[in-house]
């Protein structure tokens, strides 16, 4: 890894975060055998036997950086005070493996957590998932695709009669169409998470889409961009809000945040975190 690429991570997103003041969880649980990444954290409430509706939090980090359990996914648990579990899910990064590895990883997490539901106190009816960045891309992707059926693969569980669709998606400031981006180069985030400069390979970067997967069968979104974003620009939220609304007019939650930079703290405000559990708690929550 260069010195520009350390510089650009955000140690908020970067560092594994203990968490001492939780006392009920499960830490470095493999939910694949594959690669070293593929482990989650699993956090209950402090009260209850469940079974508790999940919320799978998904990070950010260019694709390139990033862990689960960061500081960044507070405002996912402050599901555990409303009855909710939460799992932070780790995926392979780009310098080990390239699109669409993360997103068969995130699927399989899901089935994984379905298919032990009863063991770990889970409503195996009831998983939404919350991603940020370029973790809200991979969350896209997954959710998607998995309602269309497409992107499986046997190797992660593809086969294995457990679903990996999810009931309800939050996705923030998340990439869509990877072409947009004008300053693509070999060594950019976009390039080294295809294996390919997008604009070189626009059946790849098409697939690395979440628009290319939506159906009506997608699950409920809250998507949210700033549009003071120089970086995720509000293009991207312009052709996935679209894509929605040519298969279906009601049951998401599409919003331009103003005056909002990349990853802004007014996305993490208590008022937005209201907001968004509001929307979870309404296909979530019985």
């Amino acid at each position: 890894m260069t010195e520009e690429e350390k510089n650009r991570q955000d140690p908020e997103v970067a560092c594994y975060c203990e968490r001492p003041e939780l006392k009920r969880k499960e830490t470095g649980i493999s939910y694949l055998r594959q690669t070293e990444y593929e482990k989650l954290d699993l956090y209950l409430p402090e009260e209850g036997e469940g079974p508790f509706p999940v919320l799978i939090d998904v990070h950010g980090g260019g694709w390139f950086y990033g862990s689960r359990s960061s500081r960044r996914m507070d405002p996912v648990l402050e599901g555990l005070k409303r009855g909710y579990a939460v799992a932070s899910v780790d995926y392979t990064l780009s310098g080990a493996a390239k699109f669409p590895t993360q997103v068969y990883e995130l699927k399989a997490a899901v089935r994984f957590l379905r298919e032990h539901a009863k063991r770990y106190l889970l409503d195996p009816d009831r998983i939404g998932m919350w991603g940020l960045s370029a973790g809200a891309n991979l969350a896209m992707l997954a959710a998607f695709s998995a309602a269309a059926g497409e992107l499986e693969d046997e190797n992660f569980g593809g086969s294995s009669g457990v679903s990996g669709r999810i009931q309800a998606l939050v996705a923030l400031y998340g990439p869509t169409d990877l072409t947009i981006s004008e300053g693509c180069h070999e060594a950019s985030m976009e390039s080294l998470f295809l294996g390919c400069v997008p604009r070189e390979n626009r059946e790849l970067a098409k697939r690395a889409n979440p628009c290319t997967y939506v159906t009506k069968d997608a699950p409920p979104c809250f998507l949210q961009y700033g549009d003071a974003d120089e970086l995720v620009v509000l293009e991207h939220g312009a052709v996935i809000r679209d894509a929605l609304q040519r298969v279906r007019t009601d049951g998401d939650w599409f919003e331009v945040v103003h005056g909002a930079g990349h990853a802004d703290a007014l996305f993490r405000t208590r008022e937005n975190t209201e907001k968004i559990f509001r929307f979870l708690d309404g296909h979530l929550k019985p």
